[in-house]
């Protein structure tokens, strides 16, 4: 089971009852200037109204929310209950020095605590090229090989119900869907929207049926 909407994910996050998901797992603006066309500027000031304004209504929503925050805007973000890092050998530069990896901010309990095991707080994933296997019109996507190993660490339980309210192209359902959980997806960008809906319709064992999907816009409800 998938559901897209487009739309503004705090209006549909507003709409929704407490705990009716199981993770939010997803990789929200970072406030650096990335150019996401006309739906949203990327500007610290507006990242720090979304983290109050949407994170809590995540909070309320899953029972626990993964998210990449990036490094220069952390601080905006009110402390996790724990923090994975995800390590990479990359090349971005930083005013000291060279970033080879990014924290994750997690809130709500490990659920590996749950099931009595302990696994390490770092996610190795050395594929962190920005370019998906095909075409992708987002200025940013993570890489399959990385949601999964996020996946399987917060979400491990093929049963659980993902979210994701800052979709993208649709890399997290992706994964979601090849991992056997169910998802629902939220993308106010259109264009983006487009491309996650065709990612995710070939991704499903239903793909066929699913060829001419269409993603639930209510982008001009509850104005």
């Amino acid at each position: 089971m998938f559901e897209l909407i487009h739309a503004d994910c705090i209006k549909v996050l507003r709409n929704m009852p407490d705990k009716s998901v199981d993770c939010i797992i997803t990789d929200p603006p970072y406030g650096v200037g990335i150019d996401y066309g006309d739906t949203y500027e990327d500007t610290r000031d507006n990242l720090d109204l979304l983290v109050r304004e949407a994170l809590p209504e995540m909070r309320r929503v899953a029972r626990r929310v993964a998210l990449t925050c990036g490094t220069r805007n952390i601080q905006l973000y009110p402390q996790p209950t724990w923090v994975l890092a995800w390590l990479y050998f990359g090349n971005n530069c930083s005013p000291w020095g060279f970033n080879c990896w990014q924290p994750i901010l997690v809130y709500g309990a490990d659920p590996d605590l749950r099931l009595r095991m302990r696994r390490t707080d770092t996610i190795r994933c050395y594929d962190r090229a920005r370019t998906p296997p095909e075409p992708n019109s987002h200025p940013c996507p993570k890489s399959l090989n990385f949601m999964r190993k996020l996946a399987n660490r917060v979400a491990p339980s093929p049963a659980d119900t993902i979210l994701d309210p800052f979709m993208g192209s649709g890399t997290t359902g992706v994964v979601a869907i090849q991992l056997g959980h169910k998802f629902i997806g939220i993308e106010i960008n259109g264009d983006y929207m487009g491309v996650a809906k065709r990612r995710i319709a070939q991704a499903s064992p239903d793909f066929q049926l699913n060829l001419a999907l269409t993603a639930k816009d209510i982008t001009h409800e509850h104005a």
